[in-house]
Parts: structure tokens; C-alpha cells; sequence
């Protein structure tokens, strides 16, 4: 059973660092491409640079405060404002392209310039803004090719060359600012003159030099006709609004941009505009007011004027100065009457011309403001405008960023809706109102008039033509003094939006490209990425890595390590008696002897997993290192199916192991001599049919027997347990077993079955050897690197 280290997972920091400065070259690659990288891209980025500006909001308040009190025009509370909103406005699309047409950047210029990288490319690119050594002067009436780098090699003072390789390239309409087709593909290899229009299918601009630039000739240099679309949305993507505290009404504007001059540019126009279509929407419904009211103002001057001259014109011809008491109390009365009666019809048409605007189609995006509602007496009219103006600005914060399907848009265009109803229905209700007043005013008139026809014939008419005079008078005065009223709110309207702090360089250096961070960004990086796959692989890796990780797997007692040779280094331990491997081979059999000092330890068995781990090897080196030490040893080729002993000995494999079990040779002819002292061998001998049933035969036991009398040491070296099953007949024989595993080569999984014999104790005095073990690649022998003198 594999054992449970509860060390596991435990981190073995200089085990790491070993594993580090062994790969050293990896982090030196990798640091060295990560930073050319890091070169390449603070080389080729262009610097971008934080601007900022602030703006106030006010409390929403419509014209002078002071005024309004002053004329009482209209008698609502004070409108409360949302910022969110607001920053919608400011966001939107609209304003934003407002601002941009007040701008001159629908032309960009760049510039590639002399470094040496670009010998691989256009890569480090810089625009220009008032520094081009040309000028495009677009025709907007002619449709244009946009969002495309148009090529500009300066030929001479007079000539260029004009170079385009594009596809999908969209049309653009500058007088409708919209697109008008698509051209597929497009190459074109032009020169041109300065000064002249160059005109065709796709553009129609001049280009004009300017004579002030340096010397260019040969240059390379390209601009980019920009689309209103695409204008938008980049400074859209780069415009940040917010409140600079919670609940406070300024606004911070922040953009990036590589040009200064052009962001402060877009900051300043971008403010001007929101304040200025504040102030023009706030206008715009007091002009549509005195326009209503110049026009009834021009009917009642003629009406004025005719009844001026009636009455003079009568009493010369009726040679009538005055009037009796009795028409003068009449005509006073009638007079009275027909001033109410004025008031009311122009109370009427006012409210009619409110009840015929809220019927009109654009009904729901109006708002009415004092000035439009200067001879509405009425607070429920005035709260509900007041509303439905506050719900119009809501819908349009909305609308910057939110579909016709968001739920809050429809939520508030439903209000909309209603709110409008309730002032449809009031206005009806209010002009029913006045018209029953205005019924009982004429029949009241026409009672005093019935009394007034009693009176004589020329007496009543003149009071006729002076009640109507009168009625002309009072109701020319009253649009007179409305009108004023309209002009004084209007001329004292004022927007309640201000700027603050214009525009201007927030940052002292680049917000994006700061060398050294990314220099040192580069080479961090670099230093991670090999580190990462050195981790990465280890722990893939499930091989068995040295002493603790064999340790982590297994409870089998260690005996020692294997030092990693040379193909060559096959009996290391006699040819070489001072490597590292024969020192190895000395530590292992001083180990042994010093665990199995009270025990008898004749019968050594060599086996591991699989093949390849080093099992033969080391059962050779094994018995050399003892027969050296003065033991006298006999080294059994077990392995009947693979037999190796002849790449180690000069040996004949025509009788062996198998000779003996089977056809009855003499102990003797089958025990080799080699040229080492104290060393014999019994190899496999001819490959049997039948290799478990030979080793299975009681002849295996009398051989161990009696070689047991003759030597000192019995050296099996055995198939592996992985792949066949001899070992499990064999260990029944063996006095001291050792297991062989490979560095960086057996996995871990293939040492469950001999965990499984040690934990049931089937197997006795077993050991495990790491062999191939490299010192230079491991920290728990890496200090042995420094015992290398030693050795030869």
C-alpha cells in the first residue's frame, strides 16, 4: 500500500530553488525575449495622457429667480435634478456630436517615423495634429472613403505620390453623415500635384503642402478620413463623467487621448454645448409664446384703430360731446362686462392653443416653461406641465444607453403618457369652464344692451361704438402687458449649467506607457513564465525524482543511490574504482553490511518494476564491489526470457541456469570464471519454453544450497516483478532482497506491487536503490557535485 505523507503537500522552498538555478538558462531566455517584447511595445505605443475638467449642474431652475418672483408668472415649487441623468446627456451620442461639428477631426494625420523598427514593419506610427506637413482639404459635398490609411509619399515641392490597399471599405456621406455603400477592394498607385483637387469615384479632397515643414521628400506618411460614426464612438469610449462626491452636483469630465491639444479641444466644445442646448431648449418654448401672442396682437391693432375713428366719426356727425347718467351707468356696466368677456376669450384661446399643441404629434416630448404658460392662472395645470417636463428630461437620461425594451424607458413613457392625458382632460375641463362663463357674460351683456336700447338711438350707439371700442382697448392692453411679461422671462432666461474648470492635463507623465513599470512587468514575467513550467512539468512528472519523493510513496527502508555514468560504465566498480558509481556501489554494500551485520545475508536477490531501470547493472556491480571487498561471490542470471550478462562478461551462454535444471550438467560446468577476483557466474544458459516451471524444480534449491558452501555471497539477479513472475518463486530463496528504481524514469504507480509484498511481509530484509541518480540534477545530492576530485 502506498504511503501517506502527510509532508505531501508540503512546499520544499530550496528543492525549488535548486530546481531553478538548474534551468537557469530558461529564465534567462525568457527574460530576454519578454523584455525585447516589453522594448517593442513601449517603442510602438503611443503615449496616452489623462485630461480633466469640471462642471456644475445648479438646482434646475428656468431664467432669473429674481425675476420670476418679481412678475409672478408662474407659481410652482423648485425642481430638484438627477445626476444620473445629466451624465447621460453629456455621454449620449448627440452631444458628443455636436461637439465634434464644431471640430475640425474628421481628417487624421500620421506619421511613420525613422526607427529602426520598422525595417520590420509600420510599427512605430505617430499622429500629428497641426504638425502634418500637409492639409487635406475635404469636399463634403462629394461622397468619401473613410476610416482607411491613405498612404502620402512626398515626391518633390510640387508632387506626391498617393498609395491605398483596402478592402471592405465604407462610403460616407458628410452632408447626411451616414454611409452610402460598400466598395469591396480597392489598390491604387497615384502621384498627384499639390494644390490641385484630386477627384474620382471613391474621393474627392486637395491636399496642400506646407511650406513651413522640413524636408520631407521620400517620407512616408498617411492620413485617415474619419467618419462621424466612428469619431463618436471612439471619444465615447474615452469619456469618463462622474460626480466628484456623492452627493454633489459638479461633474468631473475626464478623456485620454495621445494629442493634447485635441482632447483639451473636445473637453471645452464638449462643455460649451451642453450648456449651450440647455439654454436653447429653455428658449425655445418662450419664443414659440410672444410668437402666439405678436400674432393676435397684430389683429386687435387694426380692431383698434376702427373703432377710434367709428367713434369720432359719430359724434362729429351727431354733434354728441357726453352722455346721460343713465347710459353712463349702462355703458359702465356694459363696459365691465365686456372686459371680463375679453378676458375670458383670451384665457379661452390661450388654453385652446395648449389643448391643440398637447394634440399635436410631437405632444409627448413638450415641456411647457413660464414663458409658455404666462396667462395660464391655474395650479393644477402648472403642476402637471411642471411633471411632465421633469419626465421628459428623466426619459432622455434613459435613452442614452438603455433600448426601446428596457422596462424604466417604458415605465416612463407610460407616465409620460398619462401625465399628458391629465393635462388634456384638465385644459378641456378649464375651457368648458370658461366657456359657460363666458355664456353668462353675454347674457348679462345682453341685458344691459336691452336697457341701453331704450335709451335714444344716437345716445346707444355711441355707447355701442364706445363698449366696443373699449372691449378692443382692454384686450390689446392685456396681450400688451403679457407680451412684456413674456419678454422680461425670456430675456432674463439663463442656463443653470457652468463650467467651472476648463480642460486641461491631469497627469505630469503618460498614463499608459511608463517604461519603467513595464520593464520591469516585462521581467517579472519573464521570470515567472519558466518558473511556471518548471512547477507545471514537475508536477506532470510522476516519475520518482530522488530520496524524498521515494520516501513519499513507499515505506520500504532505502539502502543508497546509484550515481549516473556513461553507456561505457557498464563494471564501473573494476574499471573505474574511483568514479562516483563505484563509490556508489562501496556506500551500498557498507550499508548492507551494516543492517544485515546480525543476520545471514548469503542470498541477495536484484530485481525492479520494469526493464530498463538498471536491475542487471546493478546486481554486476553489486557482486564485482563484493568479490573486490575479498567476499567470494557468484552472481546467478535468473532472467532466462532476457538474458544481458554478455554485454558485461566475456561469457559463454551455451550452458547455464537452464542447462542445469533441465538436462542434469554438472554443478561445475555451468559455474564461469571472469577475470575478476573472487567473482563467478552462472548465466541463463539456452532460452527455455518452460522458464517458471524450471525455477520451480527442487534442483533451484539444491543449487542455492550448495552454492551457499562454496561462497561467501549468492547474487540472483531477477526478471522483473512488473512483467513476469518469476521473482515471487525466487524470494522464497533469497536472504536480502533489493528493489531497483531509476531516477526520473520508474513512475510511481509501478511500485504499488512491491508496497503490497512489503506491507503483507510476504518479503523479508527488502531495500530499495535509486539508481542513475544524477547529483546535478537533484538538491538532496547536489552538494556530491562539490566531492567531484575525488573521483576519476
Amino acid at each position: 500500500m502506498m504511503k501517506k505523507n502527510t509532508k505531501e503537500h508540503e512546499i520544499d522552498i530550496k528543492s525549488w530553488l535548486f530546481k531553478f538555478k538548474n534551468k537557469w538558462y530558461f529564465f534567462l531566455a525568457f527574460a530576454l525575449i519578454s523584455l525585447a517584447g516589453a522594448y517593442v511595445f513601449v517603442k510602438t505605443s503611443n503615449s496616452l495622457y489623462e485630461f480633466k475638467s469640471t462642471l456644475l449642474l445648479g438646482d434646475q431652475q428656468t431664467g432669473s429667480r429674481k425675476a420670476q418672483e418679481l412678475l409672478n408668472i408662474l407659481d410652482v415649487p423648485s425642481k430638484g435634478i438627477k445626476v444620473e441623468d445629466e451624465i447621460g446627456l453629456i455621454k449620449s451620442a448627440e452631444m458628443v456630436k455636436r461637439a465634434l461639428q464644431r471640430l475640425d477631426f474628421s481628417v487624421s494625420y500620421y506619421k511613420v517615423t525613422d526607427h529602426w523598427l520598422n525595417s520590420f514593419g509600420e510599427l512605430v506610427v505617430q499622429e500629428q495634429y497641426n504638425e502634418a506637413p500637409f492639409i487635406v482639404k475635404l469636399d463634403t459635398s462629394s461622397t468619401q472613403l473613410v476610416d482607411i490609411p491613405i498612404e502620402i509619399k512626398v515626391l518633390n515641392d510640387k508632387q506626391y505620390q498617393i498609395t491605398i490597399d483596402a478592402e471592405d471599405v465604407k462610403r460616407y456621406d458628410f452632408r447626411t453623415h451616414s454611409s452610402s455603400g460598400l466598395v469591396p477592394e480597392l489598390s491604387l498607385v497615384k502621384v498627384h500635384y499639390f494644390g490641385q483637387p484630386y477627384k474620382d469615384d471613391n474621393f474627392s479632397f486637395t491636399l496642400l503642402r506646407d511650406s513651413s515643414a522640413a524636408d520631407i521628400n521620400g517620407k512616408k506618411h498617411y492620413f485617415v478620413v474619419n467618419s462621424m460614426k466612428s469619431q463618436v464612438a471612439i471619444q465615447q469610449s474615452k469619456l469618463e463623467v462622474k460626480p466628484i462626491d456623492r452627493e454633489s452636483r459638479v461633474l468631473e469630465l475626464k478623456s485620454k487621448g495621445s494629442i493634447p491639444e485635441k482632447e483639451l479641444a473636445f473637453l471645452n466644445t464638449l462643455m460649451e454645448e451642453y450648456v449651450a442646448k440647455d439654454l436653447e431648449e429653455k428658449n425655445q418654448n418662450g419664443h414659440k409664446t410672444i410668437e402666439f401672442i405678436d400674432s393676435q396682437l397684430a389683429t386687435l391693432t387694426d380692431s383698434l384703430r376702427k373703432s377710434k375713428q367709428a367713434i369720432s366719426s359719430f359724434r362729429s356727425a351727431n354733434k354728441i360731446s357726453n352722455i346721460g347718467t343713465q347710459s353712463t351707468i349702462g355703458s359702465q356696466q356694459l363696459s365691465q362686462l365686456q372686459t371680463e368677456r375679453a378676458r375670458l376669450v383670451v384665457e379661452k384661446q390661450n388654453f385652446e392653443s395648449l389643448l391643440e399643441q398637447f394634440r399635436g404629434e410631437d405632444a409627448l416630448a413638450q415641456a411647457v416653461s413660464p414663458a409658455a404658460a404666462a396667462g395660464v392662472n391655474n395650479a393644477v395645470l402648472s403642476n402637471l406641465f411642471n411633471q411632465l417636463t421633469e419626465l421628459n428630461r428623466e426619459k432622455a437620461g434613459y435613452r442614452v444607453t438603455a433600448t426601446q425594451d428596457n422596462p424604466r424607458l417604458q415605465v416612463l413613457e407610460s407616465k409620460i403618457l398619462n401625465t399628458r392625458n391629465a393635462i388634456v382632460s384638465n385644459l378641456k375641463n378649464v375651457i368648458s369652464s370658461t366657456n359657460n362663463n363666458l355664456r353668462d357674460v353675454n347674457r348679462r351683456i345682453g341685458e344691459v344692451e336691452t336697457t341701453l336700447a331704450r335709451l335714444p338711438e344716437s345716445e346707444r350707439v355711441l355707447a355701442d361704438l364706445q363698449s366696443e371700442s373699449e372691449f378692443v382697448d382692454k384686450k390689446y392692453s392685456y396681450l400688451l402687458e403679457k407680451r412684456a411679461e413674456a419678454s422680461i422671462a425670456l430675456a432674463t432666461n439663463t442656463t443653470d449649467k457652468k463650467v467651472i474648470d476648463r480642460a486641461s492635463l491631469a497627469s505630469s507623465g503618460p498614463v499608459n506607457v511608463k517604461p519603467k513599470m513595464i520593464y520591469m512587468l516585462a521581467l517579472i514575467i519573464g521570470l515567472i513564465i519558466p518558473a511556471a513550467m518548471i512547477v507545471l512539468i514537475s508536477n506532470v512528472d510522476n516519475t520518482i525524482q530522488g530520496k524524498n519523493d521515494l520516501a513519499n510513496v513507499s515505506n520500504i527502508p532505502f539502502l543508497g543511490v546509484i550515481a549516473h555514468g556513461t553507456k561505457n560504465d557498464k563494471l564501473a566498480v573494476k574499471n573505474n574504482p574511483r568514479s562516483a558509481i563505484a563509490e556508489s556501489f562501496r556506500s551500498i554494500r557498507i550499508n548492507l553490511q551494516y543492517l544485515m551485520a546480525d543476520q545471514d545475508y548469503k542470498v541477495v536477490g536484484v530485481t525492479s518494476s520494469v526493464s530498463g531501470e538498471g536491475k542487471t547493472f546493478t546486481s554486476v556491480n553489486l557482486s564485482t564491489e563484493l568479490a573486490m571487498s575479498g567476499k567470494r561471490t557468484v552472481l546467478i542470471e535468473s532472467d532466462m526470457r532476457k538474458p544481458t550478462f554478455n554485454k558485461y562478461f566475456n561469457t559463454d551462454n551455451a550452458a547455464g541456469l537452464s542447462s542445469y535444471l533441465t538436462d542434469g550438467i554438472s554443478l561445475e560446468d555451468v559455474v564461469q570464471k571472469t577475470e575478476i577476483e573472487n567473482l563467478d557466474i552462472i548465466s541463463s544458459g539456452p532460452i527455455p519454453d518452460n522458464a517458471i516451471q524450471l525455477l520451480e524444480r527442487p534442483k533451484m534449491r539444491e543449487l542455492i544450497e550448495s552454492l551457499k558452501d562454496k561462497y561467501d555471497h549468492i547474487v540472483i539477479d531477477t526478471p522483473p516483478i512488473g512483467f513476469v513472475s518469476e521473482y515471487f518463486i525466487l524470494m522464497k530463496h533469497m536472504d536480502t532482497n533489493i528493489y531497483v528504481v531509476k531516477h526520473r524514469f520508474t513512475n510511481k504507480d509501478m511500485l504499488q506491487q512491491i508496497n503490497e509484498l512489503y506491507a503483507s511481509k510476504r518479503i523479508k530484509n527488502l531495500y530499495t536503490v535509486i539508481n542513475d541518480l544524477d547529483y546535478g540534477k537533484t538538491y538532496e545530492y547536489g552538494y556530491k557535485k562539490k566531492a567531484s576530485y575525488y573521483y576519476v
